[in-house]
């Protein structure tokens, strides 16, 4: 679910935190990042049903804002740790203290969960049916997005290249 997560970062940050020095950009790849991420490890390193390997785990959002903390400074940092907030709202997103073996991976060993199982797969568009609860994400996730795209004008004189250069959203 690409769109779910979009969708649900940028509203969760949007809601508690507002516009102020938010680059937006990085919220919404830290969103998707743990699937990135554990995409690649698939191919290389681990394999199961699940798909949900390391980077679905709080280690990994600790590692990677703490690097982000000790290894950047000033506006720099503020931006970078979006990452971080975006990659902890994705967890949020896929519900995973539901798989505790994931989640606080490695603390209960090296395997990790069978279940949620990524809902990326040809059966998707082949038997949509049988996956409406994945459906309804993006589709949810698209109307957040939309939404913004609408509320902040992103579609007029020349706003969203500019959200593009520095990730603000503009009233």
């Amino acid at each position: 679910m690409i769109l779910w997560h979009l969708g649900l970062a940028t509203l969760i940050v949007y809601v508690t935190l507002g516009r102020r020095r938010i680059d937006y950009r990085f919220i919404l790849a830290g969103s998707i990042a743990p699937d990135v991420v554990d995409g690649i490890l698939g191919l290389v390193l681990f394999e199961g049903p699940a798909a949900r390997w390391a980077a679905h785990s709080i280690v990994a959002v600790v590692v990677v804002s703490v690097v982000i903390i000790v290894g950047l400074r000033g506006e720099t940092r503020l931006a970078w740790f979006g990452l971080g907030v975006g990659w902890l709202l994705h967890l949020v997103g896929d519900g995973m203290w539901a798989a505790p073996e994931t989640f606080f991976w490695p603390a209960f060993g090296n395997t990790f969960s069978e279940f949620p199982r990524e809902p990326y797969s040809w059966d998707l568009f082949l038997h949509p049916w049988r996956h409406l609860a994945t459906w309804a994400g993006e589709a949810v996730g698209f109307a957040i997005l939309a939404w913004f795209w609408a509320a902040f004008e992103l579609g007029k004189d020349g706003r969203a290249r500019l959200f593009l250069r520095d990730g603000y959203l503009r009233p």
